[in-house]
């Protein structure tokens, strides 16, 4: 009699059996897909395929016998279901002509992180690549095989968490993972419960760190960034696609991870804590969480990139007790402590009645040092203007901070701004920091990315930037500001309707469409938000002696003109309770510098107008108050004056698209 070798555990049997006598699989069984390889097929030359043992978008796992070593493998193969299929029988794939190019640069990456694991083979942590291929028109690896659970599956049968002991052991192995990784400038970004896995193998006790198909390989290797997210794990800065990736962002996951396994909850997305952070300590959770772990794990998990640990290292000594952590809410203070007095005030100028800022607006973040330079300034704006007084302040204050940067402030009109401005790009001499709200693309070709303001201190303290390539091409403009749809309401007078309502899902809340005008003038706001086929000028509803409409759809941009023109009707401010609403970026600046230390200048110049002193000011120096700032901690403040309170409750909601 001859022998037959089971396709699922690998043993060798009587072949007169048609049923394996050590685990039970059937003799000749089918592929649990159609599309997975068929048992018995030869890879490699050397490899048996047996039975799928997990799938996913990109990659298909086989469980596979080394018939030169006659050992039992694990073998990986590149199987990219949304751009590729395979006939069911056949081993080779078909890859339509459309995704050919992201067939090729997704294998290559399959092939990158083969060569990634391979670098850590002896690595405990990390599984170990034997050997790595293509073949059948894709890519396979051959690693180790795992027997065990992963975390997720291991909480999931233990009720969400488990013992703090345990928990602190898996993430010192995961650490010590990373650890490796990031000595040899590698990312992994996507550590979560279901990429660990607990080893339950002879070899004793080992925890595994899985999946670098979406790691962040050396710059050499990497030319581009995918946008990997796993909600509750990933960090804001993954949710863009600026590259603003570092140990910082597997930090973020890590603490996440630990999170979830000593308290059995998963942490809400980075994204919603950014706008409100209601994520509680894990010592609120639970009192038996000692509090210094638990203020290393909110470290770990902090919004602000700035605010988490520098390293993993310095991570697992302070969940270990060898470091002593502060709570993220005292280390803040003890930050804004050290940070230079004075709070910009706004003020009423009797006058003028504008808003005028006296006090110094300090530097709040990290001691930053800039060589010697000047620089050169353009508004769009008058002489004696209030936004000339205000871009001035926050120039002055600049200076006592670097006294060593020359600054000059150059006010154009609005009418000769965009020729001005075209003719500077044109003659290659662009302003080193300038307004640039309105001019075209083309004209900021040669300005200077600002990447590097988008990632600052600052910026991250700024609500809704995390949307800025879902709304620029290019990262040549930094927006100030943004507006938002409402809806002005006559509700008492000869034209009025009656209505009390906060918020309104469409033009259809306010009856007759006779008693409504949609504004012109912001055609491009309303269209985003409503289906209205025809806009209609602002007279019908602005004229204070023959109003005619009830309803004008405009944008918050209006709040000033409609609240001083209509001053003897009543009205309301109402406001959009959309799933989204589409909001337009505003009071946009460029960087023209291309000299490295006017640049460098320019850029911190710029970072500070996003903090909450210079954006007070500015929104009290424009001739409209419905302008927005992006500033966080300025919005809510914004958010409890009378006319925006009812924005609280949906501007989780703000969307920006093109």
């Amino acid at each position: 009699m001859g022998k037959h070798r089971c396709l699922s555990c690998f043993k060798e049997y009587d072949d007169s059996y048609d049923i394996c006598p050590e685990c039970g699989t059937v003799k000749d069984p089918a592929p649990k897909e159609p599309v997975h390889l068929k048992p018995g097929t030869v890879v490699g030359e050397r490899y048996i395929i047996g039975l799928a043992v997990g799938s996913g978008g990109f990659g298909i796992i086989y469980k596979a016998w080394d018939m030169k070593l006659e050992t039992v493998v694990a073998v990986k193969e590149f199987f990219a279901s949304r751009i590729v299929i395979r006939a069911a029988g056949e081993s080779r794939i078909i890859v339509s002509k459309k995704s050919k190019d992201e067939f090729e640069y997704r294998k290559n990456r399959f092939l990158a992180e083969a060569r990634t694991m391979a670098k850590f083979g002896s690595h405990r942590n990390i599984p170990n690549v034997f050997e790595f291929f293509e073949e059948n028109g894709t890519a396979y690896i051959v690693m180790e095989l795992l027997t065990g659970d992963s975390l997720s599956d291991y909480l999931e049968d233990r009720g969400g968490k488990i013992d703090k002991a345990f928990a602190l052991f898996i993430i010192g192995e995961i650490g010590k993972a990373l650890i490796s990784l990031h000595g040899n400038g590698i990312i992994h970004r996507d550590v979560a419960p279901d990429n660990v896995f607990i080893c339950s193998d002879d070899g004793g006790l080992k925890v595994k760190l899985l999946d670098f198909g979406a790691a962040k390989l050396e710059e050499k290797d990497d030319d581009v960034i995918d946008i990997v997210l796993k909600p509750g794990y990933s960090p804001v800065e993954q949710y863009d696609s600026t590259g603003n990736i570092g140990v910082w962002t597997d930090i973020y996951a890590l603490g996440a991870t630990l999170y979830v396994m000593l308290t059995g909850v998963k942490p809400e997305e980075s994204t919603d804590r950014k706008i409100q952070d209601t994520v509680l300590p894990p010592d609120k959770i639970d009192p038996e969480i000692p509090e210094n772990v638990s203020n290393a794990i909110m470290k770990a998990m902090a919004v602000e990139q700035h605010l988490r640990f520098k390293s993993v290292k310095d991570f697992l000594s302070a969940v270990n007790g060898e470091k002593k952590v502060v709570s993220l809410e005292k280390e803040k203070k003890q930050r804004s402590g050290k940070r230079a007095a004075g709070i910009i005030a706004a003020l009423a100028a009797v006058i003028v009645g504008v808003f005028l800022v006296f006090n110094a607006y300090n530097n709040k973040k990290t001691e930053v040092y800039l060589e010697d330079a000047d620089i050169i300034v353009w508004i769009s704006s008058e002489e004696g203007s209030d936004e000339e007084r205000a871009v001035q302040t926050v120039i002055e204050d600049f200076r006592t901070k670097y006294e060593n940067i020359g600054i000059q402030l150059k006010v154009i009109p609005e009418t000769e701004y965009a020729a001005e401005i075209q003719k500077a790009a044109d003659a290659d001499v662009l302003p080193d920091l300038f307004e640039s709200s309105g001019i075209a693309e083309k004209t900021l070709e040669k300005a200077v990315d600002i990447g590097d303001v988008l990632n600052s201190e600052q910026a991250s303290e700024c609500l809704f930037l995390d949307q800025y390539t879902g709304y620029y091409d290019t990262f040549k403009k930094l927006p100030l500001g943004f507006e938002l749809p409402v809806a002005y309401v006559i509700t008492e007078g000869d034209v009025c309707i009656d209505y009390s309502g906060e918020y309104f899902s469409g033009p259809e809340n306010f009856g007759d469409r006779g008693l409504i005008s949609a504004d012109e003038k912001h055609r491009e706001l309303l269209e985003k938000n409503y289906d209205i086929q025809e806009m209609s000028g602002r007279d019908s509803f602005l004229d204070p002696r023959g109003s005619k409409t009830a309803v004008m759809l405009s944008s918050s941009m209006e709040m000033n003109e409609v609240r001083e023109t209509l001053t003897g009707y009543q009205k309301k401010f109402v406001y959009p309770n959309n799933d989204q609403i589409q909001c337009n970026y505003l009071y946009e600046w460029s960087i023209g510098s291309s000299k490295e230390n006017s640049e460098n200048a320019a850029k911190m110049l710029l970072s500070w107008m996003l903090g909450k002193s210079y954006q007070n000011t500015l929104m009290s120096s424009i001739a409209s108050d419905g302008q927005l700032p992006v500033n966080k901690e300025c919005l809510l403040e914004k958010f409890n004056q009378k006319n925006y309170s009812p924005v609280k409750k949906v501007y989780n909601r703000f969307t920006f698209e093109k």
